[in-house]
């Protein structure tokens, strides 16, 4: 393993220290904080710390209340806002590149793990959905190449909780630690790739057991959704024009649940500060040049920035439809705007509630839930 990859476990004791122990003081007294499970804890490691990740408290708590000093995994493919900025420069998370296989920041947390140490991962790998998300295989993979037991652990009580705090309403946490699941080990009958697929989301699925029933998580609130995208091209007078046929939105589902997807536009708009408001304020925007340097700036992005900001959160296949999309709606948009016209787009998304028991149908794009 090359020197560069290797991280001497402990290491930042005092500043770690005293970031724990200021913790422990303060946050009792503007949060309510209960902890169940705590005779779960092992006694060392090697061990993986598991949990899911709806706000910013989770990685808060986990790190203040566990026994032992943890190495915490976290995103740097986008700029943090300057609080979360602030607090990696502080704790000096290892730094992960999403999207793709980070092998140097998988290495790095290996080579902790085979010192005994402790690592913290959170498995669906992001905050931009309140609901269930696929599992990463990165746990999978480092508890199989260390032989490391996983510990899983419930948050509940997290999204918004800061906002909460700051108006002293002194909200309740709950941090529910679960038994000890035995480390990835690959039978000699499955193939490598599915083996680690299918530990990945049962390390999810043992968190999701330990939160309460009124998790989003935990709740079944949307079935069989659908997205589809409405465009009219019109003059300033209102009066509706068509547009050539082979400028038409081959990819509006895809494109129409981009735009239905707000934690993903305010990467864009708030953490890498693109022109992007125009996409995510559709209802009120027609003007297409605006459409089009903020299609523009995200497609730029997507080419020479970070190819895998929306692969991570997608999938692949449902990445490159987006993005193909994107570049349908430029081209359709620079007509538009050449030809002197307005282009009004209304994403639409169907889906069946449960709850409600009826089909809703959504037009109006919502607005990010803060991760605090």
């Amino acid at each position: 393993m090359p020197d560069e990859h290797v991280i001497a476990y402990p290491r930042r004791r005092v500043p770690r220290a005293v970031v724990r122990l200021i913790g422990r003081l303060i946050l009792p007294l503007i949060f309510r904080i209960q902890i169940r499970g705590q005779e779960n804890f092992p006694e060392s490691g090697p061990l993986l710390v598991v949990g899911n990740h709806r706000a910013a408290m989770e990685a808060v708590l986990m790190i203040i209340y566990t026994p032992w000093q943890v190495e915490v995994l976290g995103a740097s493919d986008t700029p943090h806002e300057k609080i979360i900025a602030l607090a990696a420069r502080i704790y000096r998370p290892i730094p992960v590149n999403r999207g793709h296989f980070d092998r140097a920041a998988l290495v790095k947390a290996l080579a902790v793990l085979r010192q005994g140490g402790v690592v913290a991962i959170f498995p669906e790998g992001g905050i931009w959905n309140a609901g269930r998300m696929r599992a990463h295989t990165g746990v999978a993979w480092l508890s199989y190449r260390a032989n490391a037991p996983v510990l899983p652990i419930g948050f509940s009580g997290t999204m918004g909780a800061i906002g909460e705090a700051l108006q002293l309403k002194r909200p309740r946490l709950m941090m529910n630690v679960g038994e000890v699941m035995s480390a990835a080990r690959l039978p000699e009958d499955q193939p490598r790739k599915v083996y680690l697929e299918r530990y990945a989301t049962r390390t999810v699925e043992a968190i999701e057991a330990l939160l309460p029933p009124e998790d989003p998580a935990r709740r079944t609130t949307i079935i069989d959704e659908r997205f589809e995208l409405r465009v009219a091209v019109r003059t300033d007078d209102r009066k509706k024009e068509n547009y050539p046929d082979d400028l038409s939105i081959e990819h509006a589902a895809a494109l129409a649940k981009l735009l239905h997807s707000p934690p993903i536009l305010k990467i864009f708009t708030r953490n890498l500060k693109l022109p992007t408001q125009p996409l995510q304020n559709l209802d009120q925007e027609s003007d297409p040049r605006r459409i089009v340097r903020a299609t523009h700036s995200i497609l730029d992005y997507l080419h020479n920035e970070n190819q895998y900001l929306l692969t991570y959160r997608f999938g692949p296949q449902e990445a490159q439809a987006m993005e193909r999309g994107l570049e349908e709606l430029l081209a359709l948009a620079r007509w538009a705007s050449e030809s002197g016209l307005r282009l009004e787009l209304t994403p639409v998304r169907r889906y069946f509630s449960p709850e409600r028991g009826e089909e809703v149908v959504q037009v109006t794009q919502g607005s990010f839930e803060s991760w605090m």
